[in-house]
């Protein structure tokens, strides 16, 4: 008898195993299926760019930071994708100070721009990092402004609406 109840508890807690997995996954019993949201087609020209950085962080272990992650997604009209794109071209950054005085400045060309890319949850974006120069790190606690363009192989300029900033200094 024990090993009846033994067998029985053992085949309900597979069959509830199994149905949990299912729903896991995704399955349905109904004739709907899943429809994945299509990528924008490449052809797309960029009209937008959406800018965020992360926090920066201290790279060469002399107690100051001086390198942050930026993020950035190309869009194309809305009324072509939602979605944002892939992009051939270059990436320019400038950071600033409060006075506007451009602190750094780097540029991506399109051979990097290619290997930045990335699938993220919200669609291709681009990781790229950016780094002050050896001693350019050290200064007090500072605010400064991150910008971004892109320009495309074709020349066709693309400016962030906004700007990201972000503190460095110790």
């Amino acid at each position: 008898m024990t090993s009846r109840v033994g067998t029985i508890v053992h085949v309900v807690t597979c069959l509830a195993f199994a149905w949990s997995a299912a729903l896991l996954a995704g399955c349905s019993t109904s004739s709907e299926r899943r429809v994945r949201n299509p990528q924008p087609r490449e052809d797309l020209e960029p009209v937008q760019i959406q800018l965020t950085v992360g926090l920066p962080y201290d790279s060469d272990g002399n107690g100051y930071p001086d390198t942050v992650q930026s993020l950035v997604y190309v869009f194309p009209d809305s009324r072509e994708s939602a979605l944002p794109i892939r992009v051939k071209g270059t990436f320019e950054f400038a950071m600033q100070n409060a006075a506007g005085d451009v602190v750094a400045h780097w540029v991506f060309p399109p051979d990097v721009t290619d290997q930045a890319a990335r699938f993220l949850p919200a669609g291709i974006g681009y990781s790229m990092y950016l780094r002050l120069a050896p001693g350019q790190d050290v200064m007090g606690p500072t605010s400064l402004d991150v910008r971004c363009r892109f320009v495309t192989v074709d020349g066709v300029e693309v400016r962030g609406q906004g700007r990201a900033s972000v503190r460095f200094g110790g």
